[in-house]
């Protein structure tokens, strides 16, 4: 059973005469060249009666031969028809892939999900990123069809592909069940993602989840091996039997970010075994009710590299 979606979900894809396809083929006339914008056009009007699976198969992988690789400014691709997208850091090939996509699935929607897979089973790096990235632009019942091919696509050793569908994507949040959720935030962790980056992550949060988080914490502890502050994040407001003790640790702890991390945590439970610790973040608890300390604020400057 996939997770139910959160109201904006059923927001990202909302039809034929206010749709994704025709709302970024319109955002392309704005970044992308004009050659390359009418080669698509002739493309998809020739697509528009009868599919044909081989040539669609070659525009896509041709797709990088006519638009440029580089990067499309991340406000020109917010979609009206989809409010809750927000992609990061694509690019005009990228965003041309997802078009021809989305011409697919709105224009001859039997043929999308066969379609789909057999792009992904013969997909580069790119590619792959291209159709994990354009999940949550797909209708509910697709969308859901998918659940495994992304669950899969996660397995990789690929950061970007990863990246494409963990990190700023609705996707994972509305349509994976609670394993698929937890098992996705972990290996995020092991491979150093940046988890403020992850959409639905406080909304998800589960006690299995803060249960595995600990257990990985306490076994990072032992062998010597730093633990993210990050990592506590989906453990606030879960009844954890050994979160005082591990909060106390951690705000002892003088590397960058671990006492806010602490402090956050104590923060959000004014009362019971955390709250003797409040003293000992006095300092920090105005910039967290005011705003300036937050997690997404302490995901980013961990990032950058800050304190």
């Amino acid at each position: 059973m996939r997770f139910p979606p959160c109201a904006g979900a059923a927001r990202l894809y909302s039809g034929a005469m206010d749709s994704p396809f025709t709302d970024l083929r319109q955002r392309l006339n704005g970044f992308a060249p004009v050659e390359a914008v009418e080669w698509l056009d002739r493309f998809l009007t020739a697509q528009e009666a009868s599919f044909a699976p081989r040539p669609f198969y070659y525009a896509f992988s041709g797709a990088s031969r006519r638009f440029p690789k580089t990067p499309v400014p991340d406000d020109s691709l917010h979609l009206p028809s989809a409010p809750d997208f927000g992609p990061r850091s694509w690019t005009m090939d990228q965003a041309a892939r997802t078009v021809l996509l989305l011409s697919l699935v709105e224009r001859h929607p039997d043929a999308f999900l066969p379609t789909f897979h057999a792009l992904l089973d013969t997909a580069d790096m790119r590619e792959s990123v291209a159709l994990f990235a354009a999940l949550p632009l797909f209708p509910a019942d697709r969308a859901a069809a998918l659940v495994p091919a992304a669950r899969e696509g996660l397995r990789t050793n690929i950061v970007d592909v990863f990246d494409a569908i963990a990190l700023h994507n609705p996707f994972p949040a509305a349509h994976f069940d609670e394993e698929g959720w937890n098992q996705m935030i972990l290996k995020a962790i092991f491979i150093r993602r940046p988890l403020h980056r992850i959409r639905g992550l406080d909304r998800r949060a589960n006690p299995a989840l803060a249960q595995s988080l600990v257990d990985l914490a306490h076994e990072r502890w032992s062998a010597n091996r730093p633990v993210t502050p990050e990592l506590w994040r989906s453990c606030q407001h879960q009844n954890l039997p050994s979160l005082a003790a591990d909060v106390a640790r951690v705000l002892a702890n003088p590397e960058p970010g671990q006492r806010e991390a602490a402090a956050l945590l104590i923060a959000a439970a004014p009362d019971g075994p955390l709250a003797p610790l409040r003293p000992a973040v006095s300092d920090l608890l105005p910039r967290i009710e005011s705003g300036l300390l937050s997690w997404d604020s302490l995901g980013q400057s961990l990032e950058s590299g800050g304190n």
